[in-house]
């Protein structure tokens, strides 16, 4: 009864020492199928590289030193090898239209003016599917909402690491390294890896002037919308941190001793 304890504790305490993601590795082939999460009947493609477009509104506060980011990206094309393989709004491979994108907030801080530089300080998403197209449409102040059929949350994740620039002519650009953890209710959409998988998903946008308004919100306050956007992103397999493995190690020694400590009680 005692040594299941011990077994329990070790279990729980390798769950916790592998939370922790370092650099991502070099991206890897996908596979992913839309019929599969009931949102087309388009079939299964692989891919090592998407597209995504950007929908969001970034309002710089507390002097220009404080940024929070909420919208939306989209997945617009699939490829491998250079290669398209997978195109949602016009249901590729060979099947109805669908949507996938990511509903996604986000904060950090940045050094005051313009050009700046910055660090995401949280970030967190969720990957929703759909069938047909959904657009993202602003209101007046550059928020966007997302129109189209109802969603499924596929995925979700949060911020590894991230940068953040602006330059003078108000291009934001960003680059992050996230978590991305599959819903096990879609086993069947994520073929490879499969849905018990965690990967790393890294990502870099950048958003040139033709598609950033900017909005005073007054007191010196700032809103950019982006209109579009661009970026390109991959994902690969999820990687401890050399910190985690030092714990993983001691975690194991430390069993190692209780259960020569048990050993011993019993003799």
């Amino acid at each position: 009864m005692q040594l299941r304890k011990y077994f329990s504790a070790m279990f729980a305490a390798l769950l916790l020492t592998g939370a922790s993601l370092a650099n991502a590795a070099a991206p890897i082939d996908v596979t992913w199928n839309p019929s599969g999460a009931g949102i087309s009947t388009a079939g299964a493609f692989t891919f090592d590289n998407v597209l995504i477009n950007t929908y969001a509104n970034i309002d710089i506060t507390s002097g220009g030193t404080a940024f929070s980011e909420q919208g939306f990206a989209k997945l617009v094309t699939f490829s491998n090898n250079g290669i398209g393989t997978g195109s949602p709004d016009f249901g590729a491979p060979g099947g109805t239209p669908y949507s996938i994108y990511f509903s996604f907030t986000a904060t950090g801080t940045q050094t005051a003016g313009v050009p700046s530089t910055g660090n995401f300080t949280s970030l967190n998403f969720s990957l929703l599917g759909a069938s047909g197209i959904t657009t993202f449409t602003p209101n007046g102040v550059g928020v966007f909402s997302a129109t189209g059929g109802p969603t499924v949350t596929l995925a979700t994740g949060h911020l590894t690491s991230g940068t953040t620039t602006l330059s003078s002519a108000f291009q934001p650009s960003a680059q992050i390294l996230t978590t991305f953890a599959p819903n096990p209710a879609f086993a069947a959409f994520f073929v490879n890896p499969n849905a018990l998988t965690q990967l790393d998903f890294t990502a870099a946008f950048t958003n040139t002037n033709s598609v950033v308004t900017q909005f005073d919100l007054g007191g010196g306050n700032t809103r950019l919308s982006l209109n579009g956007g661009g970026g390109n992103a991959t994902f690969a397999p999820a990687i401890p941190e050399p910190d985690t493995y030092g714990m993983l190690l001691a975690g194991l020694g430390l069993f190692g001793f209780i259960a020569r400590r048990r050993k011993q009680k019993i003799a």
